[in-house]
């Protein structure tokens, strides 16, 4: 739920803005503006849900921005707030939908219940036009293209443990308690004497290979895919109760069946590779790359065949755990999460030099974790010589590490160094924003709608990360950075002789009693007396 204030009293505006904590109520402040018109952008610009506004502001009253809202956005629910106890205004409040009329002083409290009692209204709205049943609906129509999805990643060994059993609770499937067999199947090369079809139409073919076999294998004991490569791809599974050889036979009778069912339509052939049969979900995507490799063997056998892999079933190995852990560890760098890649380091010494494997997979190791962090700098666009800079030659000479302690201290500085440089990088990057953000302020102080907004739509940047780093550079707020740029600049031009309608607009207020009214506020004297002076 996202919340703006309008509020052209700087103490007020901080106060209700940054004064509460919104984020304890599940409530974000999308921003802080002085006027009705810099309002009516920011919600044109982001799904804002509420508005708190006082009445009287330069350009545009609170009231006139509620009556636009109420015209154009009409799901915004708005707060007054101002120090005017008029019934007039409290009659026009309730006109322009206001949910509230709070007069000033409202202390924070009464500020934080009128929101929450604004936010409960559009939650309500928001559930009447995202009901339950409706979502479940659409859940439902949207579930098989998520197993889809699923299925396919799983098959290509592209989910971790962890996104395995998330996904798979997801969508309802249980990954424990099953055996799999996972099956490729292609269709044959066409006989250059098939007059019915030409080279160009295989995808075709190939998509009419996907719908028979999707016909034929009934969901209870498999799922059928669609590849990358246009090849289709079976998961048979059965309960892990279920005798091995019985399961693997009663696959090989479908297959059967299959594989006769498509040259009754086709008038062509397919061929099918069978994988090993697994119980560990981690072993699927071996087991997949096996059944490719199976069918690869038609070659030698012939068209129209069903070929299982001939060797040893994939076991477990130290090498599946890796993808997981590799994973980690570039999460880890990233994030610059020193406590974590501390832990991720121990656990990569556990599995490199444990008592159960020689050496060699220790070295083999090193070389996995020297080409995952190559992949991070290069992810950036970086070399590994400027990144490291004077730890690269360390970095190169890695083979040279020859125990345990050395190999340990050797991860914790490569490490670390990547990390620093990625947050260096992004703090220089993030300066280098704020920068040119305040420069093209300062281009552009004339224009009397200078927002956030404006300057991102100007810049091609997105509003919420150009307002949350120009906080966290600057540490004030866009507006009042604004203020303090025009109002430098109008002291300056009213030193040199400028006549106050002039220094007024060159700034940015088409209103030049405004303007007096805000320099005199801003630095305790009148314009004119600048002059003077």
């Amino acid at each position: 739920m996202k919340l703006l204030v309008a509020e052209d009293e700087f103490q007020v505006r901080e106060r209700i803005a940054y004064g509460i904590s919104w984020k304890d109520y599940d409530i974000e402040i999308a921003g802080a503006v002085g006027n009705g018109r810099e309002a009516i952008v920011a919600v044109e610009k982001d799904c804002i849900d509420i508005v708190i506004t006082d009445i009287h502001m330069p350009d545009m009253s609170g009231l006139e921005l509620a009556k636009v809202l109420k015209n154009e956005y009409p799901h915004v629910k708005v707060i007054i707030l101002t120090g005017f106890d008029h019934f007039e205004y409290a009659r026009d409040s309730i006109d322009y939908g206001v949910v509230k009329y709070l007069v000033k002083p409202a202390e924070n409290e009464v500020v934080l219940e009128t929101v929450l009692r604004a936010k409960q209204l559009r939650e309500q709205e928001l559930n009447d036009i995202h009901n339950i049943a409706l979502l479940k609906q659409r859940w439902k129509e949207h579930l098989p293209q998520l197993k889809q999805s699923f299925y396919k990643n799983w098959l290509n060994g592209r989910l971790s443990t962890w996104e395995l059993e998330k996904r798979s609770q997801e969508i309802g499937f249980s990954l424990a308690g099953h055996i799999y067999l996972p099956v490729t199947l292609d269709m044959d090369p066409i006989a250059e004497t098939d007059v019915r079809f030409h080279s160009g139409e295989r995808p075709l073919i190939q998509y009419s290979l996907f719908n028979i076999t999707r016909d034929v294998v009934e969901d209870m004991d498999g799922i059928v895919l669609h590849d990358d490569d246009g090849l289709t791809a079976i998961i048979f599974f059965a309960p892990s109760s279920v005798e091995v050889s019985g399961f693997q036979l009663k696959v090989n009778q479908q297959l059967g069946r299959l594989l006769s069912t498509v040259k009754t339509c086709l008038k062509l052939t397919a061929s099918a590779g069978i994988g090993t049969c697994v119980e560990d979900q981690a072993l699927l995507p071996i087991a997949y790359k096996q059944s490719r490799m199976a069918l690869q063997e038609r070659i030698v056998l012939g068209n129209e065949t069903v070929i299982p892999y001939r060797n040893d079933a994939p076991s477990k190995s130290v090498w599946l755990n890796m993808n997981d852990l590799e994973k980690d560890i570039e999460i880890a760098v990233e994030t610059g999460n020193e406590s974590k890649r501390s832990e991720l380091i121990s656990t990569l010494m556990d599995i490199g030099f444990s008592p159960n494997h020689p050496i060699a997979e220790a070295k083999e190791m090193l070389l996995r974790i020297t080409a995952l962090l190559t992949r991070i700098v290069n992810s950036h666009g970086w070399s590994l010589r400027e990144t490291l800079a004077e730890d690269y030659t360390d970095f190169m000479n890695f083979n040279q590490l020859l125990a345990k302690e050395q190999l340990m201290e050797w991860l914790h500085r490569m490490m670390a160094r990547i990390s620093r440089s990625i947050s260096e990088r992004r703090k220089s990057g993030t300066h280098i924003t704020v920068s040119e953000i305040l420069a093209f302020v300062d281009r552009h102080l004339y224009e009397e709608e200078l927002s956030l907004y404006f300057v991102a739509e100007k810049m091609y940047m997105n509003y919420a990360y150009a307002s949350r780093i120009f906080k966290e550079v600057t540490g004030s707020n866009f507006s009042d950075s604004v203020l303090r740029l025009r109002m430098e600049k109008a002291k300056e031009l009213l030193a040199t002789g400028s006549k106050v309608y002039e220094v007024a607009e060159r700034v940015g207020y088409k209103n030049g009693n405004y303007f007096s009214r805000s320099f005199q506020k801003y630095w305790g004297i009148k314009p004119s007396e600048m002059n003077k002076s």
